[in-house]
């Protein structure tokens, strides 16, 4: 039997913070601003990629191409992002935030980034090594990822 990476109680402790995180982030960030879970994972991929089309993104995220041509007609009807035709292949298009789009997902990632802060500071002095743990851990969850590859 392979030796777990974490306890039950390890787990199931990840697992409902992340899960916690998640419904905080959602509710009092996202929702308050009329975009969705998926439309800002969307539009926080087209932000991370260089002229990205639908299924960039797609594969970004794990995400069909269908339901990221629904997200970014969403994004496209709320005016965050637009498709351009794509200057080589004009069956394809490029998707690029507005600058209203950019500004939202600005004001998101501070409003995040303020409340979790607020969340963390419970770990007073421990906060420093709390997130070097955490980074150490990202790293070993890559290593184990590209050795699947």
């Amino acid at each position: 039997m392979k030796k777990s990476w974490f306890t039950e109680t390890e787990v199931f402790l990840l697992h409902e913070i992340v899960g916690r995180l998640d419904r905080i982030a959602r509710t009092r960030v996202l929702e308050a601003r009329g975009i969705s879970y998926p439309e800002f994972l969307v539009a926080m991929a087209v932000r991370e990629l260089t002229e990205p089309n639908h299924g960039d993104v797609g594969e970004l995220l794990d995400m069909s191409k269908s339901l990221v041509s629904q997200r970014v007609a969403s994004l496209v009807a709320k005016g965050m992002m637009v498709q351009n035709p794509d200057k080589e292949n004009r069956r394809q298009m490029r998707l690029e935030l507005t600058p209203s789009g950019r500004k939202l997902l600005e004001q998101v990632y501070r409003e995040l980034a303020e409340q979790a802060s607020q969340l963390f500071d419970v770990l007073g002095t421990g906060r420093t090594r709390f997130r070097q743990a955490l980074q150490l851990l990202r790293e070993a969850l890559a290593e184990e990822e590209a050795v699947g590859r």
